[in-house]
């Protein structure tokens, strides 16, 4: 399973596991397995994965590569038919209140 947002992090969850994942910088990157991935997000337009300081270069947008990287780890191939097509389920799982909170 992966999660993938265009501003969020990234997270590739092996049987219940993070694997890899990252926040909103890639180079800074967690879970059990950091580096599996890093020739494949090179590949899909991640660019170097050092320190973005160090990088003097046009800062650019992510967004799609992080949708490639996502592809690669699920085999799903996010297509504007899909994503219009498609049906979502959404959930809510709310937080008790706590008994010295409550009136």
């Amino acid at each position: 399973m992966a999660n993938v947002s265009p501003v969020g992090p990234f997270c590739w969850y092996v049987d219940g596991s993070v694997r890899m994942s990252y926040g909103e910088d890639p180079y800074c990157r967690g879970g059990s397995h950091p580096d599996e991935l890093l020739d494949v997000m090179r590949r899909v337009g991640f660019g170097p994965m050092e320190d973005p300081d160090a990088d003097e270069g046009e800062v650019k947008s992510l967004t799609p590569a992080k949708f490639a990287l996502a592809q690669h780890v699920t085999g799903v191939r996010l297509t504007r038919r899909l994503l219009e097509t498609a049906e979502f389920t959404c959930g809510l799982v709310t937080k008790p209140v706590p008994s010295w909170l409550r009136a």
